[in-house]
């Protein structure tokens, strides 16, 4: 088989690949993925992760592509040489014809020379002996023979020329289409891919904010089981939740009686900073109690950090009084509820902006944080 065939096989199956690369780059073109509505981290996951495999799905279509395209560039410059090549040979054969020429009519003048104004056939006719007769004979079939197969030659010469041309200028034509196709193949299918990416990135970050949000709402599940189990266990050592104990003798009765004062209303200057309350230290667990009767104002318990507060309970006492317990592990009354003066109404904890088990206890007259000990 030869190189124009071998070329022009070569082109037409990469055309053929050409195109059904095309068509899929195209198909992953049209055929994004549509907004995603996973319910989990790890369904949003699935879905970034169906978009990567999509991704690596291309990028093996691109590598076919890019192969097709070299290809295509290869045949190219086949095709292209194969050409010049051939234009070389039929140059060479036409200089080579005209030299021939040129020795022909050399030669025929020469003869004619030597014969004055005769014609060939009288050269021959005027042989003065056989050997001249056959001298001049072969010449004259030499000379028409000679020029008979120049002008065969040349006419042959001509035509491989034109079909050389034609067959070269074709396969070198349909060479650079497939070039373009490939090129535009991988020019979808990288556009593509990078749209895929863009969404993939986008899902990602997506099921990591849900991953966020899952492992805050179990912490906060966590801390509720943990309340749930520290109440119990209070119920069971006695302390009821919700049973009044009196302590003190001063303006409201003490919140957490046994607790020791880990740190007093005031500037701090181990943090440099104004203490609006009173730090009672006792173990994580153990009860406290309002420190008078009045309306709950605001109260949490899922463990959240609520601006350092943490779980924390928040009650009005009326005439401007405002008492507050904080960093709990588990609170036993909600906003709205009506308390009794030395009800149980949480656990000690560490929760919110808190190093060490301990009860913030804050009382506010008007707004404006008081000294806790002046009223217990």
């Amino acid at each position: 088989m030869n190189a124009s065939n071998v070329i022009s096989k070569r082109l037409r199956r990469a055309g053929a690949l050409s195109m059904a690369l095309l068509l899929t780059a195209s198909t992953w073109l049209f055929c994004l993925p549509a907004k995603a509505h996973a319910a989990t981290a790890a369904e949003k996951q699935a879905e970034a992760d169906a978009v990567y495999a999509q991704i690596d799905s291309l990028q093996t279509s691109l590598n076919e592509a890019t192969a097709r395209y070299e290809a295509a560039q290869s045949s190219y410059e086949e095709a292209v040489a194969l050409r010049d090549e051939a234009q070389k040979q039929i140059k060479e054969e036409t200089e080579h014809i005209e030299k021939l020429q040129d020795q022909l009519s050399k030669f025929a003048v020469g003869m004619y020379k030597q014969g004055g104004t005769d014609t060939f056939l009288d050269v021959i006719l005027q042989a003065t002996s056989f050997e001249q007769f056959i001298t001049s004979w072969d010449a004259c079939n030499t000379v028409s023979q000679r020029g008979a197969d120049l002008i065969q030659e040349s006419e042959e010469a001509r035509q491989k020329l034109q079909q050389a041309e034609a067959t070269y200028q074709e396969q070198s034509e349909r060479a650079e289409t497939e070039r373009n196709a490939a090129n535009e193949t991988m020019a979808q299918i990288t556009e593509t891919q990078a749209a895929l990416r863009e969404e993939a990135q986008k899902l990602s970050a997506e099921a990591a904010e849900l991953q966020v949000q899952e492992e805050l709402a179990a912490e906060a599940a966590r801390q509720a089981e943990a309340a749930r189990q520290q109440r119990e266990a209070a119920l069971a050592g006695g302390a009821e939740a919700g049973a009044s104990v009196l302590m003190g003798s001063g303006y409201f009765t003490h919140p957490l009686p046994g607790g020791t004062i880990s740190s007093e209303f005031g500037y701090r200057t181990f943090d440099n900073s104004f203490h609006m309350g009173l730090d009672l230290a006792a173990s994580e667990g153990t009860p406290y109690y309002a420190a008078d009767s009045g309306t709950v104002l605001y109260a949490t318990n899922d463990g959240g950090y609520n601006g350092g507060a943490g779980n924390w309970v928040v009650i009005a006492h009326g005439n401007g009084i405002v008492t507050k317990y904080m960093h709990s592990s588990a609170t036993f009354v909600s906003p709205g509820d009506q308390v009794q003066r030395g009800q149980n109404i949480g656990l000690v904890g560490n929760t919110g902006a808190s190093f060490g088990a301990h009860l913030h206890f804050q009382v506010e007259v008007d707004g404006v944080a008081v000294n806790p000990l002046n009223y217990i």
